[in-house]
């Protein structure tokens, strides 16, 4: 599993522990498992498909 970051997403997680912003930290969090999650689902292929 690899999750690919923008440089933009990088430098906000890496202010976010450098400023020790637990907010920011569980925010940039959520939108990290929310995107690989929308990987994985697009890596699925249905059944119903073919």
């Amino acid at each position: 599993m690899v999750l690919n970051l923008t440089e933009q997403e990088f430098l906000q997680m890496k202010a976010a522990v450098l400023d020790a912003d637990g907010k920011e930290a569980l925010r940039l969090l959520k939108a990290f498992i929310k995107q690989i999650e929308q990987q994985q689902n697009a890596g699925m292929k249905s059944h119903l498909g073919g």
